[in-house]
């Protein structure tokens, strides 16, 4: 990963962190060629870049447990669920109004 990316991805994560008022208890470190965060709870999640032969962006390991997401949005997705297990994701359903066609 190059040290740019590294750099702007932490900064990105640490904002989110912030954002969704998790940063008292969540530690982020940027590593040599990986991400690391440590929860208050013990989790740690490594963050890394996925292995250019592979279909899909990166790999968050969980406490060991691999997860893989196609973009950065996915790697917030899969941090925001892990550091704040009582979040819920909206759902949006679209349907069209009565009395207008389909």
């Amino acid at each position: 990963m190059s040290d740019v990316l590294l750099d702007e991805l932490s900064v990105l994560l640490r904002t989110s962190i912030t954002m969704w008022s998790l940063d008292d208890a969540v530690q982020l470190a940027a590593l040599a060629d990986e991400i690391e965060i440590q929860s208050g709870s013990g989790m740690v999640l490594r963050i890394v870049r996925a292995p250019p032969e592979m279909p899909f962006g990166w790999v968050v390991t969980i406490d060991g447990r691999k997860r893989t997401a196609a973009s950065v949005v996915g790697v917030l997705r899969i941090l925001r669920q892990s550091l704040a297990p009582g979040y819920q994701p909206y759902q949006l359903t679209m349907t069209p109004l009565p009395g207008h066609p389909a």
